[in-house]
């Protein structure tokens, strides 16, 4: 008889625990960069306590085979750093707020890429070249053929070669 009101007790409580809220999508992602182990972020997510555990995954030709760097979001910032000057997460309203991050592992030189924050539920993210920056995407399922979740745009100030397995389709821009 116990043992049947243990049960029932923890079945019980484990109904009435909240289940963790799953933050929106637009507070889910981000646009990342910076040089070696130090950056910036943008995100819609408002962080009151760090640091904030985070992946960055990095444009390659064949997205999914890019390399992901770890980090840490640190410290909140006034505005973005140098790096992300001319890049947008979009919708811009409310306006994305700009956050420090330190690599867990330093990477050479210049760096750039999205980042999700390590309790958003797995989905497929994609970057593709289009004619002067990158645009980054988040998607529910298979890139291009699910739900887009995300979307933000690297603008890199110069012009691409367009062409290639990461050529920007319309899905990955469409309003």
């Amino acid at each position: 008889m116990q043992s049947v009101l243990t049960i029932l007790l923890a079945v019980g409580a484990a109904a009435s625990t909240p289940v963790a809220k799953q933050a929106p999508a637009r507070e889910s992602y981000g646009l990342a960069g910076g040089r070696e182990n130090v950056g910036c972020v943008m995100t819609h997510r408002k962080i009151a306590r760090f640091p904030v555990p985070v992946t960055i995954v990095r444009p390659g030709p064949v997205y999914e085979e890019s390399t992901r760097l770890r980090g840490q979001l640190v410290s909140a910032l006034s505005k973005p750093c140098e790096r992300l000057e001319n890049a947008s997460v979009g919708p811009d309203e409310p306006a994305a707020k700009a956050y420090a991050v330190r690599l867990d592992k330093a990477s050479e030189g210049v760096w750039s890429g999205m980042i999700a924050f390590d309790d958003v539920a797995p989905g497929s993210l994609r970057a593709c070249g289009s004619m002067e920056g990158i645009h980054f995407t988040a998607w529910k399922g298979k890139p291009l053929r699910s739900a887009r979740l995300w979307q933000s745009y690297f603008w890199l100030e110069y012009g691409l070669e367009p062409g290639g397995p990461s050529e920007c389709r319309e899905q990955d821009y469409a309003e």
